[in-house]
C-alpha cells in the first residue's frame, strides 16, 4: 500500500517538487466512527491540558508584579492579561500541537492509539494551511455557541456547556438531514476538505514520528 510523502520533504528536496508516489486515498481506508474519534480527542485533551498548564504557569509568573512575587502574595491578574495573553497562548498551543501532528504523520498521540489518521480528501497529508483551515472549521461552531452564551448569560458554567455542545454538534452533524451529501463526514471535515480514516488492526506503520522528540519512532 503506497504512502504519500507530501508532508515529509527532505531538506534537499525543493519545496515546489511534487511527489511521484500515489497518495493513499480515502477509498482504501474506512472512515473513522464518531465514538473512537471522541475517545482520541479525550486522550489528546489530557496532554493539551498539561502543556497549557505549564505554559500558562510561566506566563503568569512573568506577568505577576514583582512586589507580589517577592512577598509571595496571591494576586489576581488583570482581565487584560487573562484574556489578552493567557487565552491566546492556550489557543496557540492547541493549534501548534495539532498542526505539528497533522503535517508530520496525520496522527496525534491519541489518534495513534486508536489507529486514526487525519488527511486531505485526496489522501495526502495536510499542510500547515490545511491544518489551520481544519482547526478554524472545528472551532467555528463552539466559538459561536460560547459567544452567544456569554452575551446572553455571562456565566462561565453556561459558557463551558455551550462550547462543549458546539463541539459535539460538529460530530453529530453527519447524521442530520442537511448532511446528506457529506458522505458520513463531520462538519469540520467537510468545511476543511479533510477526513479522518482508521487503519485496520495490525496495519499501523511501524515507523511513527516522535512528538517533540519524546514519544514514538521517527517516520521515514
Amino acid at each position: 500500500m503506497a504512502r504519500s510523502n507530501t508532508g515529509f520533504r527532505s531538506r534537499k528536496t525543493p519545496r515546489h517538487a511534487v511527489s511521484t508516489r500515489a497518495p493513499e486515498t480515502p477509498a482504501i481506508l474506512p472512515r473513522a466512527g464518531i465514538g473512537v474519534r471522541l475517545i482520541a480527542l479525550v486522550y489528546d485533551s489530557l496532554l493539551l491540558i498539561a502543556l497549557a498548564a505549564v505554559v500558562n504557569t510561566v506566563l503568569i509568573a512573568i506577568a505577576t508584579p514583582s512586589q507580589a512575587a517577592d512577598t509571595s502574595t496571591l494576586t489576581v491578574l488583570p482581565a487584560g492579561v487573562r484574556y489578552g495573553l493567557l487565552f491566546p497562548a492556550t489557543v496557540a498551543i492547541i493549534f501548534a500541537f495539532y498542526g505539528y501532528c497533522w503535517t508530520r504523520s496525520g496522527q496525534t498521540l491519541g489518534m495513534q492509539t486508536w489507529r486514526l489518521e487525519a488527511r486531505r480528501v485526496d489522501g495526502n497529508l495536510m499542510t500547515w494551511a490545511d491544518s489551520l483551515r481544519r482547526f478554524l472549521s472545528a472551532a467555528a461552531v463552539p466559538a459561536l455557541c460560547g459567544l452567544t452564551s456569554w452575551l446572553l448569560r455571562g456565566d462561565q458554567a453556561a459558557l463551558g456547556i455551550s462550547v462543549a455542545a458546539g463541539l459535539l454538534f460538529n460530530y453529530l452533524w453527519r447524521w442530520l438531514p442537511l448532511a446528506s451529501g457529506a458522505q458520513g463526514r463531520c462538519l469540520h471535515d467537510v468545511l476543511s476538505q479533510t477526513d479522518v480514516l482508521r487503519r485496520p488492526a495490525g496495519a499501523t506503520p511501524k515507523h511513527r514520528y516522535r512528538f517533540l522528540g519524546l514519544f514514538g519512532d521517527k517516520e521515514n
